[in-house]
């Protein structure tokens, strides 16, 4: 189960980076253990309470068991695991 994440991106231009900690009653619905599952709902309650889209880029969740971070990278429209990002050539 995530319980912390940090989540960057760019909105009108400038640089943006919000924070936070999160369980069942911040995120009602949504299977904290799928990393893309919490990212999403993360990104669409940022965009709805800021008021405006941002240009998500990347992310870390903290696991609270392995107390380990996930980076993800929004990458072709979906969240993915940086080490799952396919290499460019």
């Amino acid at each position: 189960m995530y319980v912390y994440y940090v989540i960057r991106g760019t909105r009108a231009g400038e640089p943006v980076e919000h924070d936070g900690e999160i369980d069942e009653a911040s995120c009602p619905g949504v299977d904290l253990r799928d990393g893309p599952m919490v990212l999403d709902y993360l990104a669409r309650k940022i965009d709805q309470e800021v008021g405006t889209t941002c240009a998500w880029e990347s992310s870390e969740l903290t696991d609270s068991f392995f107390e380990i971070e996930d980076s993800y990278v929004y990458y072709d429209n979906r969240w993915m695991r940086r080490s799952d990002m396919p290499l460019k050539r």
